[in-house]
């Protein structure tokens, strides 16, 4: 015989160990690793013995972390990478649950999951990642699954309802033939839901004070979505991601979704629940401008379990800014303030601004002559005249003051610049390399529970970048122990 056989045709049996294929120092063979010695009891409690048997919670969690560690989000996008995915094939066993089974286990597992998350960034210190030195804490905007076209205010869905009633009314009116019937339900039941959601979103909007207030908007695709403005001056309903970043291997510490678009709020309750997911305080938090107001400054100063670096919103423009208040001299014993040309600022009174937040006023009593007036002073919003320069100074001043020579200090410096190279590449690795744009789910609790799955592929990625080996011996110390 001159060459050997060969017919495509003949089908033949083989018996495949995709472990084996695979190799041990694979993505999907580490991954499985990890999953197998977390505590996944919570998930299979809730199961019950009534009915089919159930896809076990291992092979769900496993086929999902790795979907969004290959960067696919999305029960679809996993069912249709499964038949040409060896690491897909081995963490399901070649028994692949359907697009809709994948996607209702993110939904209805969500507190289960933030637990994996937890679980997972205890084993990132265990594999000892986390140094606890410098925490960094920052929010990006991540586009909702909604249409910023269906974002109406209350006089839109009234209008929007007119015009469905009158639809409405012309179809019950008309009179069709007995094949246009069956169309003319469909569409009927159609435009009878979509009155359904506009009742609905004009009732909590009215309970919102949308009355007087055209700005209060509800959007109809996703409820819980804001209209927010992002890094490059978008705006899109979206949801505001909040993460705390350990600066050693870039762990995140913990996670959260919010649905308001400032950061302002967020500094301390990030602070705690990374503290409470890693059991150790840090010795330094680091946030940006967006993370402060007047009160932060004063509670960052009696919070004893870290150090703070946290620049107030002017404090690098107030800089180039000759006429700022932060450059005017204060005199102790006279109480008045110098401006940059010499001219005094007296006290007038004390009062309170929109937040409630008292001040006391200072105004100078002539500017008239001065050379720099038009620089200096600002006009009213009342009729548009040039008014003397007035500075308003807060009890919390002077933290902010401390706060600046803080960070003005060659120590402050070189810290507050490893937040640059810890949370800022974050940002940009989840959303360009991984593509993660958008959220799938709808709804604050669900983007939650999808935004955990994203922080778990992210620690389990450092976990095989950086310690691929000291995870090889903890899981044959694990193998040993069971």
């Amino acid at each position: 015989m001159k060459f050997r056989k060969y017919d495509q045709a003949q089908t033949k049996f083989v018996n495949l160990n995709y472990r084996k294929m695979l190799g041990e120092d694979s993505d999907a063979v580490l991954i499985n690793g990890m999953i197998e010695v977390l505590d996944l009891s919570g998930i299979e409690d809730r199961y019950d013995e009534v009915g089919n048997p159930a896809y076990h919670p291992k092979a769900m969690m496993k086929i999902i972390i790795y979907g969004y560690y290959e960067g696919f989000f999305g029960g679809r996008p996993l069912s249709r990478r499964y038949e040409k995915d060896l690491g897909l094939r081995y963490l399901s066993n070649d028994d692949f649950p359907d697009h809709r089974t994948i996607n209702l286990f993110r939904v209805n597992f969500k507190d289960e999951i933030a637990e994996v998350f937890a679980q997972v960034l205890m084993l990132c210190k265990e594999l000892e990642m986390i140094g606890f030195e410098n925490l960094s804490i920052d929010g990006q905007k991540i586009k909702a699954n909604a249409n910023v076209f269906q974002n109406k205010n209350l006089k839109g869905i009234r209008k929007e309802k007119e015009k469905i009633e009158k639809l409405l009314k012309k179809l019950l009116e008309s009179e069709l033939d007995f094949q246009q019937e069956e169309e003319k339900k469909i569409k009927k039941n159609k435009l009878q839901r979509r009155m359904k959601k506009l009742e609905q979103a004009a009732q909590l909007l009215i309970e919102a004070g949308a009355e007087g207030d055209d700005k209060l908007r509800y959007n109809l695709t996703d409820p819980d979505s804001r209209i927010m403005k992002d890094k490059r001056g978008v705006l899109n309903p979206d949801y505001n991601a909040q993460n705390t970043v350990d600066d050693k291997f870039q762990v995140l510490t913990a996670v959260n979704v919010i649905n308001t678009p400032s950061d302002n709020e967020q500094l301390f309750p990030m602070k705690e629940k990374s503290e409470e997911n890693t059991g150790s305080p840090h010795k330094n938090t680091l946030a940006d401008c967006g993370y402060s107001d007047k009160e932060t400054f004063t509670q960052m100063e009696n919070d004893p379990t870290t150090e703070y670096y946290v620049p107030d919103r002017t404090m690098y423009t107030s800089k180039n800014d000759k006429y700022s208040k932060w450059n005017f001299k204060y005199e102790d014993e006279q109480d008045v303030y110098f401006c940059p040309q010499g001219n005094k600022l007296i006290f007038i009174r004390t009062s309170k601004d929109k937040d409630g937040l008292e001040y006391r006023l200072y105004r100078t009593e002539d500017c008239e002559h001065c050379d720099v007036k038009n620089k200096c002073r600002k006009k009213s919003k009342n009729k548009g005249k040039i008014r003397n320069r007035t500075i308003c100074v807060y009890p919390q001043d002077e933290a902010i003051k401390r706060m600046r020579k803080k960070l003005d200090s060659k120590d402050g410096k070189k810290i507050y610049q490893v937040r640059m190279s810890t949370v800022e590449p974050l940002h940009g690795d989840m959303q360009k390399n991984r593509g993660f744009i958008q959220f799938v789910l709808r709804g604050l609790e669900k983007v939650n529970s999808e935004y955990n799955l994203l922080a778990i592929a992210h620690n389990v990625r450092k976990i095989i970048l950086h310690r691929a080996d000291a995870l090889k011996k903890y899981l044959a110390n694990a193998a040993k122990v069971a």
